[in-house]
């Protein structure tokens, strides 16, 4: 009996052995064939041009205006430095996550990468492997602090926030009573950026207020913004409940796009004011047509030159700055003919 068992075990043990080898071998075949996927795609984009560097920019929402915006500056800022930028994992079938991109790229062995990142241990690890790989990091509007990246590319988040309070004591005082704010901040709590905004709107709030008749109630819902299905059922939610927030203030593109559509679905324009982050032709409508009162955007030309900077710096130079801060500016009423060219009537 006892010889059975150990047979039995050792069988056990040569099974996960096997089961082992065939995981190893799987993930290095993924990453051969990607690797050969995305620089045969980059060859046949190229063409006969012979550039210097190859820099892969990875993002979460690849197809956000955000993210288009800022990869356009750093593509056409590339050029100019004779470097190809691509937005890694647009063009493949299968939708891969930020690691598994930062795997894929790390294996292409690229000149440099461009990466919103976050604060989560695996985040750090991938970046510092790069990093040890000879692949400088540059992180994007969200850092990796504890990373070895060169680089940080962001905007002043505590800026952002005392803009926001500053357009909250404006409704309230237009509107004469207290407000009820409501910050919708990411369930990913490795968004460390998301903290310093809700900050910034708080003690502004506190210390500009110069009506203590009007008081301020503030909360952070947490939404899982894995998905826009997610965002939208999160959202759904709140506007189900008795008691709707009088300001809703979102920190994102999606956020404040779902916000608009909600709004308008359960006809809370004007008992529902909105503050968002970005814009798109969606949310420069919204503020027209005085759904969204106003959104904190980013200047996208800056970030994504001074990503392709930072990059060509350190490779020059052996160093470069360490954080980068894009301009910030607020759209409302009173600008938005600038941003819709113009136009006056989007109707």
């Amino acid at each position: 009996m006892g010889n059975e068992k150990k047979t039995d075990e050792n069988y056990n043990l040569k099974g996960l052995l096997w089961v082992a080898i065939g995981a190893v071998v799987i993930t290095v075949i993924l990453g051969i064939s990607v690797f050969y996927i995305y620089w045969g795609k980059f060859k046949r984009d190229a063409g006969d041009q012979n550039y210097e560097g190859y820099y892969a920019m990875i993002a979460e929402d690849r197809k956000s205006d955000f993210v288009q915006s800022v990869y356009q500056s750093a593509y056409e800022n590339g050029l100019k430095e004779n470097i190809y930028v691509e937005l890694f994992g647009e063009n493949l079938s299968q939708n891969y996550s930020r690691q598994e991109l930062m795997e894929i790229a790390i294996y292409s062995d690229v000149d440099g990468i461009i990466v919103e990142a976050d604060e989560s241990r695996r985040m750090t690890e991938l970046i510092d492997k790069a990093v040890n790989a000879g692949i400088p990091v540059v992180t994007l509007y969200n850092d990796s602090t504890n990373s070895k990246r060169c680089s940080f590319v962001g905007v002043g988040n505590y800026d952002i926030g005392r803009e926001y309070g500053r357009q909250v004591l404006k409704i309230g005082k237009a509107k004469r009573k207290s407000q009820n704010v409501m910050v919708l901040v990411d369930a990913d709590n490795s968004n460390s950026s998301q903290n310093i905004v809700c900050s910034g709107i708080q003690e502004t709030i506190l210390k500009e207020n110069d009506n203590e008749e009007i008081e301020y109630h503030f909360t952070m819902t947490a939404i899982d913004e894995s998905t826009t299905f997610t965002v939208e059922e999160y959202i759904r939610n709140i506007f189900m409940q008795e008691d709707v927030p009088d300001i809703i203030i979102c920190l994102n593109e999606l956020n404040t796009t779902c916000v608009y559509q909600a709004v308008v679905d359960y006809n809370k324009v004007g008992k529902v004011r909105i503050l968002g982050n970005y814009y798109s032709d969606t949310i420069l409508k919204g503020i027209y047509r005085s759904v969204i009162d106003a959104t904190v955007t980013v200047d996208t030309e800056q970030m994504g030159r001074y990503c392709v900077d930072a990059l060509v710096e350190y490779e020059r130079f052996g160093n470069t700055s360490e954080y980068f801060a894009a301009d910030i500016s607020l759209i409302n009423k009173n600008n938005i003919s600038a941003y819709m060219g113009g136009s006056e009537d989007e109707e």
